[in-house]
């Protein structure tokens, strides 16, 4: 199936507006057309992933500079996902200095062609949806896929799971393809899923257990309705970032959170009843039988909120100094705010290490072997394939777990 273009997407595709243009259009209307999409829609922003020196090596190096050094910009703002350290303490992370230049090459070259180097994965969560006036119904590209469904659910935006070199490619063209989630029929549910409600109701690890549940059974492209009381905004962003690594699902309509009405009369095919026992036994089965047990507590996956932060704040003050290794990341937005910038300050004073830019998942760390606690479902389904023993809890018992010796 040809894509239909529009007489400036020709212009592009004819080398009118520069090489990089054109190279980076002919990928998007060649993915466009192995999916059978009829045309191009225009974005008004992109979320570009895979920027750390981790995860794309010098190849992925090569692509970002040949289009950075001949000339090209980004027709969209874009914003940037994050990198392999914290760019003030890389010691942390034991980036040696070959890593620390290869990653600051990629920056530049990001920089240069107009990126918005916010270097976190939360873009909904750090002031992106306000500076770029992003509305209902607004077309973006964006490659992170906790963003994606937190964007598609919560915001309303119209975006596909991209990959970072797609996402890159729609910032330089300004176009992405029509297809899946930028496509009004695509986005109504057809299955309801209904919740039962734990006994102690919700917390961000079992909503990140009630995702892994959904994401294994729904083998719909359009997206599930799902009726559940997640009452945090830590609860709702587990969540999503758990369907967006244990499954394909890249939105998830819920009741009462979700902007957009369903169709009159709107009826489920099918609807699916989630007990909570299986949910609760689940997330035993992947608690540590021994807190004591472990090496390294992590959390910030996605990327602590100011909330977030506050909780763990009071959480880590009542018990005293942490005794285990504890990373936390947030954005770097955070430390904007001088109340929250004190409380990171007490958070390191207390023992915990705060890094920004950066998270586990895409940093250079060994984690081969150890033994960390964390409560993101999405850590744990990451972590785990770096070849560490991942333990999954709500942020409480991380907390309590980090003062056991062990």
């Amino acid at each position: 199936m040809s894509v239909h273009l529009d007489r400036y997407a020709e212009r592009i595709l004819n080398g009118e507006e520069g090489w990089a243009k054109a190279k980076a259009l002919e990928v998007i209307v060649k993915v466009g057309e192995a999916l059978g999409a009829d045309g191009l829609v225009k974005i008004k922003h992109a979320h570009i992933s895979g920027v750390s020196y981790s995860n794309i090596g010098d190849a992925g190096l090569d692509l970002i500079k040949k289009f950075s050094e001949s000339g090209a910009r980004f027709s969209v703002p874009a914003t940037v996902n994050p990198i392999g350290f914290d760019l003030e303490q890389p010691e942390i992370f034991n980036v040696d200095e070959k890593y620390f230049n290869k990653q600051k090459e990629i920056l530049e070259a990001l920089r240069k062609m107009g990126g918005d180097l916010i270097l976190s994965c939360t873009p909904y969560d750090v002031g992106v949806i306000q500076k770029y006036d992003l509305k209902i119904g607004d077309h973006v590209a964006w490659g992170e896929s906790n963003a994606v469904v937190y964007a598609n659910s919560v915001l309303g935006l119209r975006t596909n799971r991209e990959g970072g070199p797609l996402a890159l490619m729609a910032a330089i063209s300004g176009y992405t393809y029509n297809y899946g989630m930028h496509i009004e029929e695509n986005r109504v549910p057809e299955i309801e899923y209904i919740v039962e409600e734990p006994r102690r109701g919700f917390n961000e690890a079992l909503a990140g257990v009630l995702a892994e549940a959904i994401a294994g059974v729904h083998e719909l492209e359009t997206p599930p309705l799902v009726r559940v009381n997640l009452t945090k905004r830590l609860y709702i962003k587990e969540f999503f970032a758990a369907l967006g690594a244990a499954g394909n699902i890249a939105m998830t309509y819920i009741p009462g959170l979700t902007p957009e009405p369903l169709p009159d009369n709107w009826k489920p095919r099918e609807r699916v009843a989630v007990e909570a026992f299986i949910l609760e036994s689940r997330l035993d089965s992947l608690r540590p039988k021994d807190p004591k047990d472990i090496d390294l507590i992590y959390t910030g996956c996605p990327h602590m909120g100011a909330e977030e932060l506050l909780e763990l704040y009071v959480l880590v003050k009542s018990v005293g100094k942490v005794r285990k290794k504890f990373i936390v990341s947030i954005p770097k937005s955070i430390l904007f705010d001088r109340r929250l910038l004190s409380i990171v300050d007490e958070l390191r004073s207390l023992g915990v290490t705060v890094v920004k830019d950066t998270c586990l998942v895409v940093s250079p760390l060994k984690l081969e072997n150890l033994k960390i606690l964390t409560n993101s479902y999405k850590a744990l389904y990451y972590l785990s394939r770096k070849g560490a023993k991942v333990y999954l809890a709500p942020l409480e018992e991380l907390v309590l777990a980090a003062v056991l010796e062990g």
